[in-house]
């Protein structure tokens, strides 16, 4: 137990694959009950996980575990998220691209497959640690954020939103990052904060009213950089202010609110008050002038209520577009005002989406905002408008992933209008159970009850594009998933597919691609063929006619360009497949040949092409032709393998069903001779020909507009990838396009019992979850959630590669094992609480808990190694029935803990079963019972009891250390990984009520408890305990029983044990030590210290040990009387009163001041 955890654990491992027994844990029980319904929250696989992802994973499996034993079916899918600012960030640094403009450059469409590369580079490590440290999950069938029909089910919740008018496009100011490019939502924000110091400015802008003569409004603001683009000064009309005179008598007046006047009180005095109603209107000069001619009619005053004295002045200055308050407040303002007709407040953006100033701001223009705010600190203070600064240090938004701080811009963005779903969201929240429980009201309900407008679109590449379309004339489509694309009219043209009429290849039954082999004319059949078609062809106007140029085609061509007098173009891309080296052979030759590839659509036989570059040059060829016509009738003469695949290409048939349903029969393939009608589709086909979703394909795509018929084109954005993940439960089951499944109703998985994640997301996923939920109005996503700490390491920082303080958890599992990392993680503290992570803190729950859990396991094996465990037992001695009901009571604890998701609980109740009552009281009260046993019954009588015991607390333990508790359960029930059964497949044990006795429990603990007193008197005495006493007394009206009278007595190794209730102090010790009693001593000692020397020579419990002795005649003789008994205890073949040359073990020691040599080896 104690050394290379890894091989047996990894043996251990192999034994769960080749069984099969995760795949049976989900399958078993024949009566099961429900569902019981667990969300795998998705990371990122492009970065090697953290000790942090072990502690979430292990909380996850712990409690799965435990549910699939209880008896239900917990389906685990694992899940991955691909998309988004972490991944394109790893890309940009992968390509040393800098900035958006770059990755244009590049290309999106090379970014966007490199971003696809990578998102499963540690897709390895990820599910080795995964295995490792055994969280049964399934990995092998995981949802992708990425996959066609998960995005398709995050479309159908953005169309659904639409629908419910959820889905809307405002001019915000939102959280944006110059950096990446793009805004973030409010959930992303709160990930970011950090703790800077930043220039506070106390800026001056002088009055121009004339009853204001030589007065400022005093203006406070941490964002110098806003200032160019002010255009008003706010206050709060129900305050009141002052004007603020020099002491010295004279320079300017200064306007703030009265409750900050202490700011300047030392060199100002009130020289008026006044309300903040009084001062709205005020006219001023702004400190920052438009520039390049440009003028700004108003610079005044305004009334806002979300002004407050608490710092600054009271005065706020107002730049809409750097503020959301600012913003909405100069919108009220200027719908008032365009009521009556008034000059309106503009909105200046003066800041380019790089962040840098626009030229309009000359003197900085290109300068990031943040960089220039000590350069217009300088010139506000040369211009004498600056009357302050100081540093002020506060939390500030920075990007949860390039870590550039944030800026707050007004940009046009799409947003889920979750304020409309406030009171939903705190209904749903009302449901759930958190832990830990403060959660609910606390980091969580704050956030539901403030709410905000989630921006969910992202100027960004690698994402779940919008599904939004727009047109020039105002209208938009939301589309819900590929086939809504395909519902949509592209084209004005009509066309036909026409194949050619039977021929000579159909007598001769060969394959005839080009180069043609040999001429394969029509035959009197096909030519017969295809006039009747033509005919009715002729009907429908045609206007022009594309055909193949191999023989069969031209001919074919030539006949439908006779009867309807259309033109004719000969292109190669509709020639017969090219089955290269089988040309002129049986077709089949090329069908065998393929079929044996691993993928048959990509074989290509030599010198010939693939089906899916057929696919490609088809689709590609009427995309051209429906380019360059506009409104035409237009046949494409070709051959049926080509044609059935362009037919059900543009249907949106993958190429995989094409082939599928070609060969059994399910597509009908178009006969010689014969044509038919089919639509042309504008598809996102990637680069491997199937439909992708993602930028720059579905970019290309461009319906009709059914208002006006000009083309419409999709708006440039992509998603936030918190959606992605939000939408999860829905999105996994591809809902609501599966069979059984209706959009009226959520998925079958649905809600979720229990997640699990860290504390961040709480406004991350948890979040999301959530919201997604509300919006499709399903709510709670789930019912219980457990919220872990932080991980952090000794010195409570967070850990981090460039910190130098990131732990390798694979290492850790490796060196202690994987069931020591995951107790620590469950008995450190709270699951709620941040641990502060320290190596030695996994030896400890490894020599804690387990070490002498198995130790418990190897002693009992050790003096009863064909011990099977029964399946129940009943007990006779007091000590058995006492841990028997000790067992369940623990049972009965430890289930309620997990049933309430107090996991830490369940577990320290666990620990101190197995501790304190199991090893420290009856494995140490039964070591003799074991040792030397009274008969083979007795001790039979014995093994099985603690067999029982031990198996079913194994079972109890499998959820929490499933390798451990294995491994015991193996030996004990006698499997011994021989078959495919596993203590995981067994059932999780209930507290059996007719096995709790309540009243030995408690008699059994008094007994401990005059134990503890005893031995601490003994202590206080210098006493040894192996001296034995003559009696002990003690003061309790009830008595114990006589074996647990006798079981005290032992333990405490007194002769007799008395109870007088008269007594006053708790327990009265017979103190004198007859030489009876004192010789008995000593030769305790004796056989103690023989017993060290038998494990000093490595010796079994079965060995018998020659034991000699050399010792002064007192000491001798002792010995030489009690040779019997110390012969059988230290079992030994009897005593050697000499000194040999070598013993295997020896030592020399001293008992009552007198010297006596000992020596063992094995006989």
């Amino acid at each position: 137990m104690e050394q290379n955890y890894r091989k047996k654990e990894e043996q251990i491992i192999k034994f769960w694959k080749d069984g099969q027994i995760f795949e049976k844990s989900v399958k078993r029980a024949p009566k099961r009950k429900k569902d019981f319904v667990f969300y795998e929250g998705p990371p990122t696989a492009n970065a090697k996980p953290g000790i942090h992802h072990v502690e979430t994973r292990v909380f996850k499996d712990m409690i799965c575990r435990y549910k699939t034993m209880a008896g239900f079916r917990v389906r685990r899918r694992a899940g991955w998220d691909t998309h988004g600012l972490p991944v394109e960030l790893q890309i940009e640094k992968k390509l040393g691209l800098k900035n958006k403009k770059e990755i244009e450059r590049y290309g999106i469409e090379k970014f966007n497959r490199e971003c696809k590369n990578s998102v499963f580079e540690q897709i390895g490590v990820w599910r080795g640690l995964t295995e490792r440290i055994g969280y049964w999950l399934d990995m092998d069938n995981p949802y992708v954020t990425y996959d066609l029909r998960y995005m398709e089910s995050v479309w159908f919740i953005l169309k659904r939103a639409w629908e419910k008018e959820l889905l809307f496009q405002d001019y915000k100011v939102v959280p944006y990052c110059a950096r990446c490019g793009t805004a973030l939502s409010s959930h992303e924000v709160a990930q970011g904060y950090q703790k800077v110091k930043d220039p506070s400015v106390y800026v001056k802008f002088p009055v121009v009213d004339p009853e204001f003569k030589n007065t400022a409004l005093l203006v406070w603001t941490t964002t110098p950089w806003t200032l160019p683009a002010n255009v008003a000064a706010a206050v709060n009309s129900e305050l009141r202010y002052v004007k603020a005179a020099p002491k010295a008598g004279s320079g300017e007046a200064l306007i703030l609110a009265k409750n900050r006047f202490t700011i300047i009180q030392d060199d100002y005095t009130i020289a008026e008050e006044m309300s903040g109603r009084d001062l709205i209107g005020l006219r001023y000069q702004p400190p920052f002038p438009a520039e390049g001619g440009k003028e700004v009619a108003v610079y005044q005053t305004i009334g806002a209520d979300f002004v407050s004295a608490e710092d600054g002045t009271g005065i706020v200055h107002i730049a809409p577009a750097f503020g959301a308050e600012d913003m909405e407040v100069i919108k009220k303002e200027n719908r008032r005002r365009a009521k009556g007709k008034q000059p309106e407040f503009p909105v200046i953006l003066n800041v380019g989406e790089d962040g840098g100033f626009l030229p309009e701001v000359s003197r900085w223009a290109g300068m990031f905002v943040k960089d220039a705010d000590p350069l217009i600190a300088k010139d506000l203070a040369e211009r004498r408008l600056l009357f302050r600064q100081e540093p002020c240090e506060h939390d500030y938004p920075f990007c949860w992933r390039c870590k550039t701080p944030l800026l707050y811009y007004a940009k046009k963005s799409w947003f889920i209008k979750m304020t409309s779903l406030r009171q939903d969201l705190l209904k749903s929240n009302e449901k759930i159970n958190w832990v830990p429980a403060h959660l609910k009201e606390g980091r969580f309900g704050e956030w539901l009850r403030e709410v905000k407008d989630w921006a969910i679109s992202r100027d960004r590449y690698w994402g779940t594009p919008l599904p939004v379309w727009q047109c020039d004339c105002g209208r938009r489509e939301v589309f819900g998933s590929a086939g809504d694309l395909l519902g949509q009219k592209y084209s004005n043209n009509r066309y036909f597919v026409f194949r050619h009429g039977h021929s000579q290849r159909q007598v001769k039954k060969v394959a005839s691609c080009w180069p043609e082999p040999a001429p394969l004319p029509l035959t009197a059949k096909g030519e017969k063929e295809v006039r009747i078609s033509a005919k009715k062809l002729a009907k429908e106007k045609i206007d022009l006619i594309v055909a193949s140029d191999l023989l069969r085609t031209k001919e074919t061509a030539r006949i439908i360009a006779k009867t309807t007098a259309a033109k004719i173009i000969y292109d190669k891309r509709l020639r017969e497949a090219n089955v290269g080296i089988f040309n002129g052979a049986d077709p089949k030759n090329f069908w065998d040949y393929i079929s044996t590839k691993k993928n048959p659509l990509a074989a290509r036989p030599p010198k010939g092409e693939s089906l899916m570059m057929i696919r490609d040059r088809m689709y590609k060829l009427m995309a051209e032709i429906d380019k360059e016509y506009e409104g035409k009738n237009i046949v494409f003469v070709s051959h049926e393998l080509p044609l059935t695949i362009l037919e059900h290409t543009l249907k949106g048939v993958s190429a995989p069903k094409i082939l599928d349903g070609r060969h059994r029969g399910k597509i009908k393939k178009i006969e010689t001779g014969k044509f038919r009608e089919i639509e042309f589709k504008q598809l996102p086909f990637g680069d491997d020909m199937e439909i992708d979703l993602h930028r720059p394909y579905i970019d290309n795509i461009r319906p009709l507009c059914p208002n006006c018929g000009q083309r419409m084109a999709r708006v440039p954005e992509v998603l936030d990838c918190w959606l992605d993940s939000g939408a999860m439960p829905f999105a996994q089951e591809f809902w609501p396009r599966q069979k059984g499944q209706s959009d009226k109703r959520p998925p079958e998985l649905f809600p979720a019992d229990f997640i699990c994640e860290a504390i961040d997301q709480t406004r991350g996923w948890f979040y999301t979850l959530l919201a997604v939920s509300a919006a499709l109005g399903f709510g709670a996503p789930y019912k219980n959630v457990v919220s872990m700490g932080h991980v952090l390491d000794e010195k409570g920082e967070k850990m981090s590669k460039s910190k130098g303080n990131v732990i390798n958890p694979r290492e850790m599992a490796d060196k202690y094992g994987a069931d020591a990392v995951r107790w620590y993680f469950y008995t450190v503290n709270d699951p709620g609480d941040s641990k502060l992570y320290a190596e030695k803190d996994l030896e400890l729950a490894r020599k804690k808990f387990l070490l002498t859990l198995w130790n418990c396991h190897m002693f009992l094996k050790t003096y009863a190694p064909k011990i099977n465990a029964p399946v129940s037992v009943v007990p006779i001695d007091a000590l058995d029935r006492w841990i028997v009901s000790r067992l369940h009571s623990a049972i009965g604890e430890i289930t309620a803990g997990l049933d309430a998701y107090n996991i830490t609980r369940a577990a320290r109740t666990a620990e101190r079963f197995a501790i304190d009552d199991l090893s420290l009281w009856y494995v140490r009260r039964s070591r003799k019972r074991l040792q030397h046993p009274q008969s083979a019954a007795k001790l039979n009588q014995t093994a099985k009891v603690f067999a029982y015991v031990l198996a079913e607390f194994a079972k109890v333990c499998a959820p929490f250390i499933p390798f451990l508790a294995e491994e015991i359960w193996q030996d004990l029930s006698g499997n011994k990984f021989a078959k495919a059964q596993s203590v995981h497949l067994q059932t999780y044990p209930a507290a059996a009520k007719k096995s709790i006795d309540t009243k030995l429990e408690t008699q059994m603990a008094r007994v401990r408890e005059l134990t503890a007193l005893v031995l601490a008197e003994r202590a206080k005495r210098g006493v040894k305990v192996r001296q034995p006493l003559a009696k002990l007394v003690v003061g309790d009206k009830t008595k114990l029983n006589g074996e647990l009278r006798e079981l005290l007595a032992s333990e405490v190794n007194v002769k007799a044990v008395e109870f007088d209730s008269e007594l006053k102090a708790p327990v009265e010790i017979d103190w004198n030590i007859t030489p009876e009693l004192k010789e008995e001593g000593t030769v305790r000692e004796i056989i103690r210290q023989i017993q060290e020397l038998r494990k000093s020579a490595r010796l079994t419990p079965a060995d018998k040990a020659a034991v000699y002795v050399q010792a002064g005649d007192e000491l001798g003789e002792t010995m030489a009387k009690n040779q019997a008994m110390i012969a059988k205890e230290t079992k030994s073949a009897g005593l050697k009163f000499e000194r040999p040359a070598k013993s295997a073990a020896q030592a020399e020691i001293k008992i009552g001041g007198r010297t006596l040599w000992l020596g063992v080896k094995k006989c």
